[in-house]
């Protein structure tokens, strides 16, 4: 039985296959068959190659026919062609698993413009036994060394009788100390690989050996590259104790935390990988910071509010404490707001369900005039939130108070108050929060009042809003929107409009005007206690940016179920995709008014 040590030799096959010329380097110098080759003199040479087709795509990519350069005669570019498949096409099937690969080249007529090769790989190389072997601490005795060992054997991704291919040995080996480093042993490495090739049974023989080196303590926090801010608002986000076992899943957690914090625009953390100094390793948190203040300025057009212009201040250092201040003033036609937020640096909450879980606390101010569907508001309001996040849910609990001047065209002016606990939950299952394909968004809203406690009167309101996006093939998609909304209470009168429901706009019954949808009082429209509606729309993307689509919105909001009618519109629209989600243009037809009315907005999955 003849035995193979396949070391050099798939070394050599992956750096021949890896420098090979493709195709799409046309910018390298260094591949003089690449597209960027001089014009050929005459007919095209081609290659037709025979034999698995998993093979001849590789070789059609790795080996192009040659293309002579511009007086060079075709035997000048076929010669060193020949010896290069030649010498290939062996490296190449080999890094497949075939290792007793044999090739003919046969060329068509006297002018040697074609060439069939005819590749037979012989039987394909698939994996036998597997050992791996421990060293260092990981190799010692009890029964958790034991139950690591035996998971790492078990997470191995080369398994007993599977087709031993180069790329998966490299991946197998790449995952399996990647598995090792995670927890406990930082410094661990594959201190041998071997894979030895019985080419007459057509098996390959792997061998691995993991030094685990010593297991890893955490020790004292190292912060490198703050100067704007206190440390504190990183220190408050590390609950690492010192002696804590090295976790490289819980570095990487306390990275994302203190990332997602507005004062870094990068972090990075790590520990020193040095096997001799494996107890208490101080761990390395280094960040890049952030101007501290910063000032927008913004001008746009929106189909709900008309020309508007924003300008915004931020200062994520406001009283040297880490306090981020965001504030800002906009104008349009028919809103005129102002506001500012302070956020306080985030910190961790135990939930024992879920273990350390991120949240954020604020507190703001906000000043509003608008003048919509014959409706004046003047409100003023003050608000504390905590807001908790996780990978695809967020929870918001908040406490606000406002008081609202409302003053409708043709009716009696009034005063509304409302002190009102506020719950807003959000699930997210999409493939892209700012292009979705797949997936939906769900949003649920509670909130009450009491007559008895500052409120105008006695109200509960709930709302839930979800989207659903479904592919259809690679080019075409099918959107569902539904809302439903209720507000229970003896009279709206008293209530405030955030607490209330009107419908229509672009990111609602696009057939009707912003806000136009709800209970008619005088000339104006206002906020009803009922809100329902629903969306089909269908796209179809004409290429990688622009998309068509035909939709039907239904519904809008009235004082009760009883009054609700099931108002409709229909359209069509265009569709770019932005860095920000998709931009729609529509034009929709209300089927009540008989009207046609453009809209357009930006979807994204909030």
């Amino acid at each position: 039985m003849r035995w193979i040590a396949l070391m050099v030799a798939l070394a050599a096959s992956t750096a021949a296959w890896a420098q090979s010329p493709d195709p799409e380097d046309a910018d390298d110098p260094a591949q003089p068959q690449a597209s960027q080759a001089r014009p050929p003199v005459g007919r095209m040479f081609t290659v037709t190659w025979r034999g698995p087709r998993a093979l001849c795509v590789l070789f059609e990519k790795y080996l192009p026919p040659p293309v002579p350069e511009s007086g060079e005669r075709r035997a000048g570019s076929l010669r060193p062609w020949i010896r290069d498949i030649r010498r290939r096409v062996p490296e190449i099937a080999a890094s497949e698993g075939y290792f007793s690969t044999t090739l003919d080249i046969e060329f068509d007529g006297e002018a040697r413009e074609h060439a069939t090769v005819t590749v037979t790989p012989g039987p394909r190389t698939v994996v036998g036994t597997i050992d791996i072997s421990f060293k260092g601490e990981l190799a010692g005795e009890g029964p958790a060394r034991e139950k690591r060992r035996r998971e790492l054997r078990e997470s191995w991704t080369m398994k007993q009788g599977e087709a031993f291919r180069s790329p998966d040995w490299d991946v197998a080996k790449t995952r399996l100390e990647e598995a090792v480093t995670e927890v406990d042993y930082a410094a661990a490495t594959l201190s041998e690989t071997r894979a030895e090739v019985d080419a007459e049974a057509a098996k390959a023989h792997l061998k691995i050996v993991v030094d685990s080196g010593p297991a890893f303590t955490l020790g004292e926090l190292e912060i490198i590259g703050i100067e704007r801010y206190p440390e504190a608002v990183v220190r408050r986000l590390v609950d690492i104790e010192r002696g804590e076992r090295y976790n490289r899943t819980r570095l990487a957690q306390v990275q994302h935390l203190v990332q997602n914090g507005p004062w870094f625009s990068s972090v990075v953390v790590d520990v020193e990988h040095d096997p001799m100094k494996p107890n208490f390793v101080p761990i390395k948190l280094t960040v890049t910071e952030r101007l501290a203040r910063e000032i927008g300025l913004s001008l746009g057009y929106g189909t709900d509010d008309g020309l508007r212009g924003e300008a915004a201040y931020r200062h994520r250092d406001l009283l040297h404490r880490g306090l981020d201040l965001q504030s800002s003033v906009r104008v349009s036609q028919e809103r005129q707001i102002g506001y500012a937020d302070v956020y306080l640096p985030p910190g961790l909450f135990r939930m024992r369900a879920l273990g350390e879980v991120p949240f954020k606390d604020s507190v703001g101010v906000l000043a509003e005039h608008s003048t919509l569907q014959n409706l004046a508001l003047s409100r003023f309001a003050v608000a504390g939130y905590r807001h908790f996040i996780l990978e695809n849910f967020e929870l918001r609990l908040g406490l606000s108070y406002q008081i609202q001047r409302s003053y409708p065209e043709g009716a009696d002016i009034r005063i509304k108050r409302a002190l009102a606990p506020i719950v807003a939950v959000t699930w997210r299952h999409v493939d892209n929060v700012f292009d979705p394909q797949k997936g939906g968004v769900l949003n649920v809203q509670v909130a009450a009042g009491s007559k008895s406690l500052a409120s105008g009167d006695d109200f509960l309101k709930a709302y839930a809003q979800y989207q659903y996006w479904i592919p259809l093939g690679a080019m075409d998609q099918i959107l569902l929107r539904t809302e439903l909304g209720r507000t229970f209470a003896p009279s709206r009168e008293r209530i405030p409009e955030d607490f209330l429901f009107r419908a229509g706009g672009a990111r609602s019954n696009r057939g009707y005007a912003y806000q136009s949808l709800g209970v008619q009082e005088g000339n104006a429209v206002v906020g009803g206690r009922f809100l329902a509606t629903g969306t089909v729309e269908y796209v179809h993307w004409l290429n990688e940016r622009w998309g068509a689509a035909i939709f039907t919105d239904v519904g809008g909001a009235a004082d009760s179920p009883s009054e609700w009618e099931a108002l409709k519109s229909y359209g069509v629209g265009a569709r770019f995709k932005t860095p920000a989600g998709p931009f729609a243009l529509d034009l929709a037809y209300a089927g009540r008014d008989h009207k046609f009315r453009l809209a357009f907005s930006v979807t994204i999955a909030f």
